[in-house]
């Protein structure tokens, strides 16, 4: 949302974020009488605090089930809309991935975000679901065959046939797959963005899916058709950088190598992590550009 004054009465559905939805419903509030003021919100809450609303505002504290409760019956939002609300505060102030992802699922359950937002469910789920990216890349293959049977069969470890048939349809929803002249499916250039909130909190839970199934590889996996090593380093700051920079064009390397093969004949997942095993607490976040998709 805009930070100028919204010129409606903010709906919570259209909202990542419960302190943006706070903020914009204030302004919007203000500019309508000039007697609103943190002062009376927070009367209307039942908080001794006159700057309460604010110090939530600008991320000084935090609501608690009970401070909820209040603020859902102070915004006068309906039942639906103060469920909604809850939901987006949990999201909002998640203390882990785990937790933010949970509190996403529950915000893409509201019929009143998915009105705003039809697309936000696909998104989520080609992070979330791990086998949507394979089940894209399948569609490459000179032996692809746009059968759910075959193509649950086909990805490893095998999924079902309803979800091969889920991760197809929302696949073609988001415009990763089309269809040639002919009807036959094909892959789209069109890539997802992870810049929204609730679909990007997916993406580490895909990380995690896909470093569980590197470890799974050790031993589902003959070694001359896997390659997993390791090596431990002493590095300063400036060098790990480097080798991050490193990492970053070796993948892009890999990528632009696949992208020339003309017979592609099965998918192969490429982790790479550089990760600090020593304390780490002193590191600079200028030091590591962090990039969409790694979040």
């Amino acid at each position: 949302m805009s930070s100028e004054t919204p010129l409606k009465q903010p709906l919570v559905f259209e909202y990542e974020n419960y302190r943006v939805y706070l903020r914009d419903t204030y302004s919007f509030q203000k500019a309508r009488s000039r007697h609103f003021s943190y002062r009376n919100f927070s009367r209307r809450a039942g908080f001794s605090s006159p700057n309460f609303l604010k110090l939530v505002i600008e991320g000084e504290r935090n609501l608690s089930s009970e401070s909820i409760a209040k603020f859902i019956t102070a915004l006068r939002l309906s039942k639906a809309e103060g469920e909604f609300f809850h939901h987006l505060v949990r999201f909002t102030q998640a203390r882990n991935a785990s937790e933010r992802a949970e509190g996403a699922r529950l915000i893409l359950q509201s019929k009143g975000f998915q009105r705003v937002y039809p697309l936000k469910q696909a998104e989520f789920s080609y992070y979330a679901c791990w086998y949507y990216i394979p089940v894209r890349e399948l569609v490459s293959l000179v032996d692809f065959q746009e059968e759910p049977q075959w193509i649950a069969k086909k990805v490893f470890p095998a999924i079902t046939t309803s979800e091969a048939t889920q991760a197809l349809h929302d696949l073609e929803t988001l415009g990763l797959l089309c269809r040639d002249h002919d009807g036959k499916l094909r892959q789209a250039q069109k890539t997802v963005v992870t810049g929204n909130e609730v679909a990007s909190s997916s993406v580490a839970d895909y990380h995690r899916e896909m470093l569980q199934k590197a470890a799974d590889s050790i031993d589902t996996v003959p070694r001359a058709q896997r390659e997993i090593s390791a090596a431990c380093i002493p590095v300063s700051k400036a060098t790990a950088a480097k080798i991050k920079t490193m990492i970053q064009e070796f993948r892009d390397e890999i990528l632009s190598l696949a992208a020339q093969d003309e017979a592609p004949e099965t998918i192969y997942q490429v982790n790479m992590q550089l990760f600090p095993i020593s304390d780490w607490q002193s590191e600079q976040q200028s030091d590591w550009q962090t990039e969409e998709g790694e979040k």
